[in-house]
């Protein structure tokens, strides 16, 4: 029907059967979602997404390997990463996030959350608690900074919502903030990005951090 949002896709990656094909009817079910497939293995997860394709790829694996999300990114530029974890340990979200994950989401979360995580995801957003996405941004943003650009100023809504975006929250979050539609936000991101000179809202909000618009590192 005219003015459905497309349904996001998903590959689901996780090392035993009994795990994909539980994920797999978990998510059928799921309103906005859908399952491209289930693998074992990065490359059948890689020949699943393809290197264009804009699909959320859910790693479920016992125990987080930054090395599976980095070859997982290096199949895929444009693939979102979603990470099971068993809790949000800042050193391992860092590996993970380093390693090119789009995002991490505990085990005991409710599905509804993992389902907006997905979509998320897609849409290259971070996904993280608010409070470990900001800690997290702060530490990077001060790792091994790139070299300075010139950048063309922002409007004060720009500012707003960049100040926003360093502080680790989703398009959601940011439009409820300011009391605007989520496609009013993503029009000021994609400004924003032309601006800065960047790729993505991760990218974003590193330069935010740098240049004093988001928290400090610990």
């Amino acid at each position: 029907m005219p003015g459905l949002a497309p349904l996001t896709q998903v590959t689901i990656l996780a090392p035993a059967l009994l795990y994909r094909e539980a994920w797999r009817a978990l998510l059928a079910n799921q309103p906005g979602i859908l399952v491209a497939g289930t693998a074992s293995t990065v490359d059948e997860a890689s020949r699943l997404v393809g290197a264009d394709a804009r699909v959320t790829v859910l790693i479920d694996f016992p125990i987080s390997s930054p090395e599976l999300v980095r070859q997982i990114r290096t199949a895929s530029q444009t693939a979102g990463i979603l990470c099971l974890v068993a809790s949000y340990e800042l050193g391992d979200i860092l590996l993970l996030l380093q390693a090119g994950a789009n995002g991490c989401l505990t085990r005991d979360a409710p599905v509804a959350d993992l389902t907006r995580a997905i979509t998320a995801v897609a849409r290259a957003e971070l996904v993280l608690p608010p409070d470990v996405a900001a800690r997290a941004l702060a530490i990077l943003a001060h790792h091994d900074p790139p070299a300075e650009r010139s950048v063309d100023p922002l409007s004060e809504r720009e500012t707003e919502v960049l100040q926003l975006l360093a502080r680790g929250l989703t398009n959601k979050d940011v439009a409820q903030s300011l009391m605007v539609s989520v496609r009013t936000v993503e029009a000021h991101l994609r400004s924003i990005y032309s601006k800065l000179g960047v790729r993505s809202r991760t990218e974003a909000a590193l330069w935010a951090i740098r240049h004093g618009y988001g928290p400090a590192p610990e």
